[in-house]
């Protein structure tokens, strides 16, 4: 079996793509009922992973990622005159994929029920990769069983079907990603390729990194072309200058509100402490493996076939596998990020098994085997028991992950759409589901949002991005906090700082952050403003003073609440000592910890800041009645050298703050 001749689709000789590029289109003809097929294959596997889902949810239908609250948000803004925002009026590039968000601004102008639109979008992207895998295999092998091969393994991808049904961007990306190649093969580089590449990139950033390699193509072939060489402006300047008209507004608005060119979750996720994870990568291609091991198994043999016949097929898949272990530390959502790879897996595995099919029969001479005849029937078998081993899995995994964001985000943002005044600000994890159903503004901890909060994200996890939390929120003063405790375990653990008020939870936990969520109420300790019970306006070193204090007895113990100002950065980390002394002096209670426990400790202090500092000593239970001496003062827990009291001068290291009975 002889591959397909190549006809010339550029007659006049301009290196819009390499030869090996160019497209046959005679014979290559859409089967309509091979495809109607194919079609029905990917509905009923729909059907199946709605029932599991409606199965698990108790018959409800949502979206198993909160981002996809992300996109209604921005898009109800939208459609409503607030701009391109996700708290009204606040512009900011939160979306990593704006014409998503202009598609479903569109819907806004309808409905404002974001939910079913946005299943159905999705999920019609996904028919439209299912088709356009099918066109580019028939015309990558120009055989119709091949190109089956391509469509059956997406039709039964249950990782990119769970992606049609999210209500998310993933499959308008692979449809449009898959479209630019397409048209970049049959005529080059052209106006309408780079249009193409151009709208896939606002739909994912990814998109730019395919653009750069086929831009990267046509200008290979450009130098290597005979001389005289076609003209540059036509073959590389004006696509760029297409490219650009798609890709700057999107750039423009990001340099205009946050300084920088990429979207906020560029900076918000983006993995700064090593240069490469190795993990990503092997997750990565552990779930490819998974998507369909037979493609997998096929795909080897179908790199010199697509190397020779359409170079960007191959070197986009590698390029995205490689690319993203260097941008994100582990794999999450099930690997979205490189979902829409799926498609050219597929479409390697059919070229690889067109090769196979074309050759085998000439190396392997068992005649009564009839090779040709049963060898494309065995691998579309396999390709669809592959396929049909990993439906349950993922139709179970779309009900799970559907059935967290109900019970944790969806629930959270009814619950504080009932329960807190308007306008009340919302600090969150998850923001998506919690600021559409609640429409309170939003302070978003992660940054998606919020760009204020980057350099706490760039702080060590735990103690230290908790304390540096601590200083940020005091000064942004949100009324409540909407958070997974584990991810801020040293804030949620400290009852000075956080008040509980609701709980939820969840008995799954396959993409939800944590299986536990909690409503806090908040005390920040800098404050604006003090307005101590006792003043004592004594200062510590050079820099630390004491404004004053209050106290109160609680019967089993003594609340104290130090109001300091930091003059000066203090440059060491200093504890406060509490003592409870007797007549003679002697220590009959203690307690030293650094300020407020922990989270706001003196290496935090800026010049000017106000803290309100709470601290608890308990009663001894065998200390007699009588009249004792509570004392405070600082010192360094490495030398154990106290910080001396400079006013009033010569007052020593420790601040006597008054006297205090014990009664019978």
């Amino acid at each position: 079996m002889s591959s397909p001749k190549r006809t010339n689709n550029n007659p006049q000789n301009t290196p819009k793509a390499a030869p090996n590029e160019q497209l046959k289109s005679a014979g290559t003809r859409t089967n309509p009922r091979l495809f109607l097929l194919l079609l029905a294959a990917a509905l009923l596997a729909a059907l199946y992973f709605l029932w599991r889902e409606l199965a698990l949810t108790g018959g409800r239908f949502g979206v198993p990622l909160d981002d996809a609250y992300i996109h209604y948000q921005f898009a109800r803004n939208l459609s409503q005159g607030h701009g391109f925002s996700f708290n009204p009026g606040l512009p900011t590039p939160g979306s990593t994929a704006p014409l998503w968000t202009l598609l479903l601004g569109v819907v806004g102008l309808f409905t404002q029920e974001f939910l079913g639109p946005s299943l159905l979008l999705s999920f019609a992207f996904f028919l439209l990769t299912l088709w356009l895998t099918y066109r580019l295999a028939l015309d990558l092998t120009g055989q119709h069983w091949a190109a089956a091969l391509a469509g059956l393994g997406v039709a039964l991808a249950g990782r990119l079907l769970w992606a049609g049904l999210a209500g998310m961007e993933t499959t308008s990306f692979a449809a449009a990603s898959l479209a630019a190649v397409w048209q970049y093969r049959r005529r080059g580089l052209d106006g309408w390729a780079a249009l193409l590449f151009g709208l896939a990139a606002q739909l994912r950033p990814e998109g730019h990194a395919l653009f750069a390699l086929a831009l990267a193509g046509s200008g290979w072939h450009w130098w290597h072309s005979p001389k005289p060489r076609p003209g540059l402006p036509r073959t590389l300047l004006l696509p760029l200058a297409i490219y650009a008209l798609t890709a700057l507004p999107y750039s423009l608005f990001s340099l205009s509100t946050t300084g920088r060119p990429l979207p906020n979750t560029f900076y918000a996720k983006a993995d700064t402490t090593q240069l490469y994870s190795l993990r990503t990568l092997r997750e990565t291609l552990a779930l490819h493996w998974q998507d369909n091991y037979a493609a997998l198994l096929l795909l080897p043999f179908g790199l010199w076939p697509a190397w020779r016949r359409g170079r960007l097929l191959l070197l986009w898949p590698l390029a995205l596998w490689l690319l993203v272990p260097a941008i994100v530390a582990q794999v999450w959502h099930h690997g979205r990020y490189t979902m829409p790879l799926i498609p050219f897996q597929m479409l390697l595995a059919a070229a690889g098994a067109a090769w196979l099919v074309e050759t085998l029969p000439g190396r392997v001479h068992l005649p009564r085997l009839q090779l040709p005849r049963w060898l494309p029937a065995g691998l579309l078998l396999l390709i669809l028991l592959s396929g049909l081993a990993r439906l349950p899995y993922w139709a179970g995994m779309l009900g799970y992950n559907t059935q967290e964001i109900l019970a944790i985000d969806v629930a959270m943002g009814r619950w504080l759409a009932a329960n807190t005044r308007p306008g009340a600000v919302i600090a969150a994890d998850d923001i998506g589901a919690i600021g559409f159903l609640s429409e309170r503004p939003i302070l978003d901890l992660q940054g998606l949002v919020s760009p204020e909060l980057w350099p706490v994200l760039q702080e060590p996890l735990g103690q230290p991005r908790s304390e540096a939390y601590t200083r940020a929120l005091s000064q942004i003063q949100p009324d409540y906090l909407a958070i997974f405790p584990t991810w801020h375990y040293e804030m949620a653990a400290n009852p000075w700082l956080l008040t509980p008020i609701q709980r939820f939870w969840v008995a799954s936990h396959t993409i939800i952050f944590d299986q536990e969520a909690k409503i806090y109420t908040p005390t920040w300790p800098y404050v604006s403003a003090a307005t101590p019970q006792t003043v004592t306006n004594t200062t510590f070193g050079a820099a630390i003073d004491l404004l004053g204090y209050d106290l109160a007895n609680e019967g089993d113990s003594l609340r104290l609440t130090l109001y300091w100002r930091s003059a000066q950065p203090a440059g060491r980390s200093y504890d406060v000592f509490i003592h409870l002394l007797d007549e003679a002096g002697e220590i009959v209670a203690q307690v030293d910890e650094k300020p407020l426990a922990g989270l706001a400790p003196t290496t935090r202090w800026q010049p000017g800041d106000l803290l309100r500092d709470p601290h608890r000593l308990p009663w001894p239970a065998d200390l007699p009645p009588g009249t004792y001496r509570l004392a405070a003062g600082l010192f360094d827990r490495e030398t154990m050298a106290r910080l001396p009291l400079t006013t009033p001068a010569g007052a020593g290291d420790t601040l006597i703050l008054g006297q205090i009975t014990r009664a019978p």
